[in-house]
């Protein structure tokens, strides 16, 4: 039973996924496509945007290592790199299960623990959740529009997922910011759990959910015992950086997205960041309708929305694919040759 639980947790994703990419197709222009697949890629920014994938993956090897030293391991870059081609190409098989690899491996290769290694994901993972906040919350101030109109317009989000109709209408439904729709929701949420805290507090869920919160805040605090803090906090910025610069180049793999400038780059970013969220592997799916979405708000047509998200997407998926046969094929060397 167990096993068939397993199996339904990675294929039902995994068709969710699938059906929201075919559901796209449908409505795309089969030509458009596969003229752009065979003369429409510049594909000196593919490497360039390979580069960037491939830097910062190496970049956060070299944080990881920061925080495993606290705990007596010292990997070298190149096993450290591995840990992560290894990590994301196991996730786009099985979703979420790339960290437990990464830890394995790690472990198996330092002859330490696993959960002395485990211990050290939670404020790495911690950290990371702050830099996409804090991109989220940029985005939102320079192009809140994007974001919210996603959010609390339907029929645009609809429509994004159709791909037909046309370019987004500017104007939501409602009279009302959609900011202030927030803040009402948010206030009302807090005088609620206010006034019913007693009762929360006896409730399981309740009580987990503190137990996870709690020990998010110790992993976050763990970051203090580093020897440099502000290196761990450089590196953090770089390597969302070049996840940054890997989606603008993006933009240059095609003659009709290459004259959008940073803040659909930055709309752009944070609608595909925020489709990792859910569990499907590569975000299959929502990745390109929400990219679609962003897409149609700077002006592409339908049409070349759905080319740039199914392209785009495959291209990178493409690269972290090989890194991870890379990781994979260096691991069973290494078991078929000890030293």
């Amino acid at each position: 039973m167990r096993r068939i639980q397993k199996l339904i947790k990675v294929l039902l994703p995994l068709a969710f996924g699938i059906g929201i990419v075919w559901f796209i197709l449908q409505k795309v222009d089969m030509q458009l496509l596969f003229d752009t697949i065979k003369s429409g890629i510049d594909w000196f920014w593919v490497t360039i945007s390979w580069f960037f994938a491939l830097a910062a993956n190496v970049i956060r090897g070299i944080r990881w290592r920061q925080q495993l030293r606290t705990v007596g391991v010292n990997p070298s870059l190149h096993v450290m790199s591995i840990s992560f081609f290894g990590n994301y190409g196991m996730n786009l098989v099985f979703p979420r299960l790339g960290e437990f690899w990464r830890c394995n491996y790690i472990a198996q290769n330092n002859g330490k623990p696993f959960s002395t290694i485990a211990g050290t994901i939670l404020s790495e993972r911690l950290c990371d959740m702050l830099c996409s906040a804090s991109i989220i919350l940029l985005t939102l101030v320079l192009e809140g529009k994007v974001l919210l109109k996603f959010f609390f317009d339907d029929g645009s989000k609809a429509e994004a997922i159709e791909a037909a109709g046309g370019t987004m209408k500017a104007e939501t439904a409602s009279t009302v910011p959609a900011w202030l729709w927030v803040l009402v929701v948010l206030v009302v949420l807090l005088i609620v759990l206010w006034i019913f805290r007693p009762k929360l507090k006896r409730m399981s869920f309740y009580q987990k959910f503190v137990s996870i919160g709690s020990n998010m805040w110790k992993g976050f605090l763990s970051l203090k015992d580093l020897p440099n803090i502000w290196s761990y906090i450089g590196w953090s910025a770089v390597i969302w950086f070049f996840y940054f610069l890997n989606t603008l180049t993006q933009f240059y793999f095609f003659d009709f997205t290459s004259h959008l400038g940073i803040l659909a780059c930055l709309s752009v970013f944070v609608m595909g960041t925020m489709s990792q969220l859910l569990p499907i592997q590569g975000g299959l799916g929502a990745w390109q309708a929400m990219v679609i979405f962003a897409l149609l708000q700077y002006g592409i047509d339908n049409q070349h929305a759905i080319v740039f998200a199914v392209v785009a997407w495959s291209i990178e998926q493409a690269f972290v694919l090989l890194m991870g046969l890379y990781a994979f094929v260096a691991v069973a060397f290494k078991k078929n040759n000890p030293k």
